[in-house]
């Protein structure tokens, strides 16, 4: 019996993918569940695992193509002592000499038989868009915005009409953004009773600047971009289009962070520095809902659910787990999620659900990290909170009264937000508070 590998659904939003390498090939033996190929998304690589157990009969996608959801990647024979499927014989020619196919007994003297008539084959219509509200990825809708493509002159090939990132890829190599709408005809028209005069020449405009191409030279390494390289990069440079990046900062003492972090220590509880600024953000986030919004045309949605991302670095480039509810969570059960998070992150152990549905993110530079840095905001959220590294410091405190100077541990907190929807004023307050929740050391 063949059982269908089919490319399942990777995310709540993911409606396609592109399939990296095959990890088996044709005729090999294969157990259930073991990993076939690899699939790279919009929001994740992963492996597709067999369904079932038995041989590799037919392998229906190749390495590089880009496919929709459900489509069917392979098919595996189960059956006990199977053999690989043979390749179907060609279908029999017309032959002139006998006056029929291959096998028919006809001779010159008999009448002929009249030879099938030869249909010369045409290309099939394209597909028509599916009527009403078209649904786009975000890939195709930001690919559709840095062209300037009009995606209802595109057929789209997905599921229900859909177009996706390979339609919009083929119509703009044939040239399709580039081509002008045709100039509408003239019509004649009676002269104007007056000559009016001619207005000024609009000056020209500047030339769109372009960046310099670099050529490798001699002895370079030439690193190509993985798939999720690629949508790091794309996601990066949309949101920097999209949103007006505000950055602030705020000097924090982690001193009586470093004090419960010492205690627990003491009682056999390894706690990062990370868990506390998390939940302080989600306690001043509760209190600042406009940080925790997102922006729908001309509209800004306030999220009820506090769901933060937490930023992790593995070989295969940064992955964006979502920490959800945590402003109900406590200290201790926010370290084991982010502690899970980060060794199943680096393992390759997330699923494509965990990565997505954030409303605020959190970036953690880690123990070699720097003084400060400048994080670009996480689309479609409107806010981000970067961790600067953590460094002791003399600072001038008020103790009774007088001035002193001491050593305590500083930290330098840099929030990002969307000036779109989010003011000074409250973007201020947002970090202050994050500040004073952490300088109080009042965690639970």
């Amino acid at each position: 019996m063949l059982v269908d590998v089919v490319m399942p659904q990777l995310g709540e939003s993911v409606v396609e993918g592109v399939v990296v390498k095959w990890l088996v090939a044709v005729g090999d033996r294969v157990a259930k569940d073991q990993p076939l190929l690899e699939i790279s998304t919009d929001k994740v690589d992963a492996e597709i695992p067999s369904p079932a157990a038995g041989r590799l009969a037919q392998m229906l996608v190749q390495a590089g193509e880009t496919v929709p959801i459900q489509t069917v990647l392979a098919r595996i024979e189960t059956d006990q002592g199977a053999a690989l499927p043979v390749e179907e014989p060609p279908k029999p020619q017309w032959d002139e000499e006998t006056e029929g196919f291959p096998g028919h007994m006809a001779r010159k003297t008999g009448p002929p038989i009249p030879a099938p008539p030869r249909v010369e084959p045409s290309a099939a219509p394209p597909p028509q868009p599916h009527p009403g509200r078209m649904r786009i990825t975000p890939v195709v809708a930001r690919m559709a915005a840095e062209h300037g493509v009009d995606l209802s002159r595109i057929a789209g090939t997905g599921i229900d009409g859909r177009v996706t990132r390979k339609d919009v890829e083929e119509y703009l190599a044939s040239g399709g953004a580039a081509k002008a709408p045709a100039p509408a005809p003239e019509v004649a028209a009676a002269p104007p009773p007056a000559a009016a005069p001619s207005p000024p020449a609009a000056a020209p405009k500047a030339p769109t600047p372009t960046a310099p191409k670099a050529a490798p030279a001699e002895g370079d390494q030439v690193v190509p971009w993985t798939p999720i390289r690629k949508k790091i990069a794309q996601h990066m440079v949309s949101s920097k289009q999209t949103s007006p990046h505000v950055h602030i900062f705020a000097e924090v003492d982690m001193h009586r962070v470093a004090a419960w972090r010492a205690k627990a220590k003491g009682e056999g509880v390894n706690l990062t520095y990370l868990p506390f600024v998390i939940q302080a953000a989600a306690k001043a986030l509760r209190e600042n809902p406009v940080m925790n919004a997102t922006v729908v045309g001309e509209s800004t949605v306030l999220r009820k659910d506090i769901h933060i991302a937490v930023a992790v670095d593995t070989e295969k480039g940064l992955m964006v787990p979502v920490l959800r509810h945590a402003d109900r969570m406590s200290l201790g059960e926010i370290a084991a999620a982010t502690d899970d998070f980060g060794a199943r992150a680096k393992a390759g152990k997330i699923s494509p659900d965990e990565l997505t549905g954030g409303t605020y993110s959190i970036s953690n530079p880690g123990t070699k990290g720097n003084l400060f840095g400048t994080p670009i905001i996480n689309q479609p959220q409107v806010g981000i909170l970067r961790m600067g590294q953590i460094v002791k410091r003399p600072v001038v405190i008020g103790t009774g009264g007088e001035d002193a100077i001491v050593i305590r541990p500083m930290m330098y907190l840099c929030a990002a937000y969307d000036h779109r929807v989010i003011d000074g004023v409250a973007g201020n307050g947002f970090l202050h508070r994050v500040r004073e929740i952490l300088e109080a050391g009042d965690f639970s």
